[in-house]
């Protein structure tokens, strides 16, 4: 919104802006210009420093709002598809095939429904397996080798790569914080 304010200041284009009065209020020095009697630059001679350092930043501001967004609530759909996950993760075998036979579905509808959703298969098994890791080794305090095997990991070296990916930090390390 910020970013696009002052693209719209720059290229004089505030006329028919829905919050145009409101940014009147705010920059009233710059408004005056736009609309009262602006001096008029030389052609070719390019904004200022200062203004296009404040449009950098708020477009990087934005975006990182965005990015921080927290994600959608689940549908059921996704809920479902999330306890199957976690019911099968102990035998090793959470493939998209056999969840989606569980569901009813192929392979590729499960796909293209979690897809419309916004989310891929793996990201959701990453995301069970993230949950359930950080139950397993916070409060149930199991050893990084049974955590492993719950979660359906081969090794326990992959689980605690893939624990340091989630948290930041190693299984043994999380312990000791907590």
């Amino acid at each position: 919104m910020i970013a696009g304010c002052i693209e719209k200041m720059r290229r004089d284009a505030c006329g028919g802006c829905e919050r145009r009065d409101v940014c009147a209020d705010l920059f009233p020095k710059a408004f005056g210009r736009m609309f009262g009697a602006r001096p008029e630059r030389p052609a070719g001679e390019r904004a200022s420093p200062l203004l296009s350092f404040l449009t950098e930043m708020a477009r990087a501001v934005e975006e990182s709002a965005r990015e921080r967004r927290p994600p959608p609530p689940p549908s059921r759909f996704r809920a479902e598809v999330e306890r199957r996950i976690e019911a099968v993760l102990e035998s090793g075998d959470v493939g998209i095939a056999r969840i989606a036979g569980e569901l009813g579905y192929s392979r590729q509808t499960l796909y293209r429904r979690l897809k419309s959703e916004g989310v891929t298969y793996e990201q959701l098994l990453d995301r069970v397996r993230r949950r359930i890791a950080l139950r397993l080794i916070g409060e149930e305090r199991l050893s990084v080798k049974e955590a492993a095997y719950r979660l359906g990991f081969s090794d326990p070296a992959a689980f605690s790569r893939a624990f340091k990916r989630w948290t930041g930090s190693s299984p043994g390390g999380m312990r000791t914080r907590h």
